[in-house]
């Protein structure tokens, strides 16, 4: 969004935002039903971009323009995630161990004396949960408030706003770059450091409908 106008009354407030919405699930809630149990999410919208609140009050005079600026500059950050376990269901199979001497079938099968047998057993488990993802953000936001009394069609400037974030990567040899004394001959660290600066330039005009319709219907009045 870039220079967005808004026409207002004297006095009046107006609201101008650019934002992107990001919804995120915060918490959950039990509920609980007839012989059933579940877990209901949260969910918190988030708002990441800049927002100006700005009220507008004209002089007796109609020359300048008493401004009220309340700008919000909001970011997202990093997000935490962590699970909220709700079920858990175990399966399992196994089957006996047996051992015995064959004994005479009666004719049907051929008869080994002392033949023995043995059948051994498995058993297998299996484990399953279900739950909820739970997501922290972390939000960081700046906001000023000021007065300025600006002329009919000036400029007001609103600066000194920054920004910093830092990083730090470190790459190397991964028995080597842990030795003490020796590990930096065998990795490398970079450190990238990133500087935002932040302006705000905000344009009153002071609007007379008599003047305008008689712009528009091409009147000249003494």
């Amino acid at each position: 969004m870039q220079a967005p106008k808004v026409t207002l009354f004297n006095g009046q407030n107006a609201y101008v935002s650019d934002t992107t919405q990001r919804p995120f699930v915060t918490s959950v809630v039990p509920v609980v039903g007839d012989f059933a149990a579940a877990q209901q999410p949260v969910i918190t919208v988030l708002s990441e971009g800049t927002s100006v609140n700005v009220q507008a009050v004209v002089s007796s005079d109609r020359r300048f323009v008493r401004l009220t600026l309340v700008p919000f500059f909001s970011e997202i950050g990093q997000v935490d995630e962590f699970q909220f376990e709700g079920e858990r269901s175990t399966t399992a199979k196994s089957s006996d161990e047996k051992q015995g001497t064959q004994a005479d079938t009666g004719g049907m099968l051929p008869f080994q004396p002392g033949l023995s047998f043995q059948t051994q057993g498995s058993s297998e488990t299996a484990f399953s949960s279900n739950g909820t993802t739970i997501q922290q953000p972390e939000f960081r936001f700046t906001t000023v408030t000021t007065t300025v009394s600006v002329p009919d069609g000036g400029t007001v400037l609103m600066g000194g706003i920054k920004r910093m974030r830092e990083g730090r990567n470190e790459y190397g040899v991964p028995v080597l770059s842990k030795i003490p004394y020796v590990n930096r001959l065998f990795k490398n660290v970079g450190i990238a450091r990133t500087t935002q600066s932040l302006m705000l330039m905000v344009t009153p005009r002071i609007i007379i409908q008599e003047e305008e319709e008689d712009k528009l219907l091409g009147v000249e009045r003494p």
